[in-house]
């Protein structure tokens, strides 16, 4: 009969995560040194392996990462490689680490937890929610050409991220506090993009020498793409000058992919940026939506919201500290969380993260099997919880 534990891993210990990962996620046979070399940007993460009678079978990796939930910087956990050897699959492996991670979390005060999953059903059954698909407008350098007729003020630097590493993370740290649901990696994975240098970074800044937008990207090859990994701004200056840096490669790609925004609506930007076969706007191109779940409501307060108060009562199956009848109330345009003893709906963990990261329908709870809700409650949740829209940022 097998015996199965679950050890917690740290800094040098975390090989036989790097080793299952290669197996699930890579091409294999493959390179388990490249994986492995790579440890040093993961000293700040905690991985928890199962072991069947001492032999790994199963983990995944905990990373901290900060995220922006409607105006505040909240601790968050990551969940990423998520793996489990071809003869332990479907013994529920998985689900347990989950569990455990849960516990973590709490015991490390992370309020929240994104992942990408490898099924969104398995994880919506462990309190996840799906965010919006990140979107890429694919379009002709060629329709932005006429902007380089216009004299913006400004500039544009170009730089290697490896000599940028500093202004870019200054830059999107700046920029997280206004993104909703931005989170950024801790310091020690970032280095990783100065050691790699797998961008290039263009750098807007205004005439008084002000970083006021960064585009991370890379050129496939002559004639091919250029590929965008990040494309932020702090104003509509800084949009258009690295829109007029993009208009630059006019000879020199055939095709321009740009992230965009949940919010944003790039064929709004520049006429007929979008005519003709070639723009249009796809789906994130190299990994399915992220998704996200609360973990623990009592550390709720502060978030920015609307107006009034609603009391609910919670249900959640992994989190049992969460099932609780909790009152949601503005002071002053912040919730501030309490318990009582009496409620105005009834709502799962899945519902309640739904309506925290904002991008739900409310009238789709009850078919979703989130929560039933009354017209009244409707309004009292819209009114207090307004839709938003998240955007994670970070890649794990």
């Amino acid at each position: 009969m097998n015996r199965m534990k679950i050890k917690e891993l740290r800094g040098d210990e975390i090989d036989p995560i790097f080793e299952m990962t290669l197996y699930a996620l890579y091409s294999s046979p493959g390179n388990i040194e490249q994986l492995t070399s790579k440890k040093p940007y993961f000293k700040e993460d905690l991985v928890l392996v199962a072991y069947e009678d001492d032999k790994p079978v199963s983990g995944l990796m905990c990373k901290p990462i900060p995220q922006n939930v409607r105006g505040s910087i909240i601790p968050m956990c990551g969940i990423a490689e998520v793996v489990t050897n071809p003869e332990a699959r479907r013994k529920g492996y998985a689900t347990k680490l989950m569990d455990l991670s849960f516990k973590k979390m709490k015991e490390q005060n992370q309020v929240f937890s994104t992942l990408y999953p490898f099924k969104e059903s398995f994880y919506e059954r462990l309190g996840y929610i799906t965010f919006p698909q990140i979107r890429t407008a694919i379009f002709s350098p060629n329709a932005l050409v006429g902007l380089l007729k216009s004299d913006l003020g400004g500039t544009v630097e170009r730089i290697s991220i490896k000599d940028g590493l500093d202004i870019y993370l200054n830059f999107i740290k700046k920029i997280q506090t206004k993104i909703h649901g931005m989170g950024i990696k801790h310091d020690a994975e970032q280095v990783r993009l100065k050691d790699e240098s797998p961008y290039w970074l263009a750098v807007a800044k205004n005439d008084d020498d002000e970083v006021i937008g960064i585009m991370t990207y890379r050129i496939t090859g002559f004639w091919k793409e250029l590929k965008a990994r990040h494309f932020y701004y702090e104003n509509s200056l800084g949009k258009y000058l690295l829109l007029q840096w993009i208009a630059h490669h006019a000879d020199q790609v055939r095709e321009i992919h740009l992230p965009i925004l949940p919010e944003e609506f790039p064929e709004t930007w520049y006429n007929d940026t979008f005519w003709g076969e070639k723009g249009k706007i796809v789906s994130r191109e190299w990994v399915p939506s992220c998704m996200g779940r609360v973990v623990i409501i009592n550390e709720l307060s502060g978030l920015d919201v609307g107006s009034g108060k609603i009391s609910i009562k919670i249900t959640d199956e992994q989190c049992e500290w969460n099932n609780a009848i909790f009152n949601f109330e503005s002071k002053e345009g912040k919730l501030l969380v309490s318990t009582a003893s009496e409620f105005d709906c009834e709502l799962s963990i899945q519902g309640l993260s739904a309506i925290i990261y904002g991008c739900y329908n409310l009238d789709d709870f009850e078919i979703k099997g989130w929560g039933k809700l009354s017209e009244e409650a409707k309004i009292k949740i819209k009114k207090f919880f307004p839709p938003v829209f998240p955007y994670l940022h970070a890649d794990f």
